[in-house]
């Protein structure tokens, strides 16, 4: 398995299913900006609210062979496995598809994932175990606490103002070796350099 980060903002994604399992991964799409599309008969209400604020689509019916057709990526998270079955035959080789209860035959899987602003850190066991993903997640991300989410962001606008400088490459490498210093979570110090940066 090759772990990548997918830019989902404004790819369409389909999600089969009205449950709880749905709910989760609509939650996890929004956050990226996907549009979504959900094809259930029924809805959870949290789910039913989504489209009621028009953050999703809604087809209330069962799912048809049609609905994966130009779909970026596409989630099978109902409780009958036939159905999740038939949505992944109606995928083609080149669609991104998860099924919720079947990871062997799933393109990809949904990581656990932890954020602390442009920081992400996302922890996945192939399925194995979705509850020991998150158990490791939770540990990794309790050893970086909000300044991470400065810290991250002074890193991103320094590196694009360091590669931005007219200097040598030897240079550039030590000033980008530089900010990856844990010693910049300082907000101070944070301050200093852009303002040396800036001169």
């Amino acid at each position: 398995m090759l772990p990548i980060m997918i830019k989902l903002k404004g790819q369409k994604c389909v999600i089969v299913g009205g449950g709880k399992i749905a709910y989760r991964r609509t939650m996890t799409l929004l956050a990226e900006g996907a549009r979504i599309v959900i094809v259930s008969p029924e809805l959870l209400p949290e789910l039913a609210a989504f489209v009621e604020q028009k953050r999703v689509g809604w087809l209330p019916r069962a799912f048809e062979k049609q609905d994966v057709y130009d779909t970026f990526l596409v989630v099978a998270a109902t409780n009958k496995r036939e159905v999740n079955e038939a949505v992944a035959h109606s995928c083609s080789a080149n669609q991104l598809i998860n099924i919720a209860d079947d990871p062997g035959n799933s393109s990809f899987y949904f990581p656990a994932v932890g954020k602390r602003g442009l920081l992400t850190v996302a922890v996945g066991t192939e399925g194995a175990s979705p509850i020991l993903a998150k158990n490791i997640r939770d540990e990794i991300m309790s050893q970086f606490d909000e300044s991470y989410e400065s810290y991250i962001s002074f890193v991103k606008i320094s590196r694009e103002k360091i590669l931005s400088l007219r200097v040598g490459e030897v240079e550039k490498r030590q000033l980008l070796t530089e900010i990856a210093d844990k010693k910049y979570l300082d907000d101070g110090l944070q301050k200093a350099f852009l303002e040396q940066l800036n001169k």
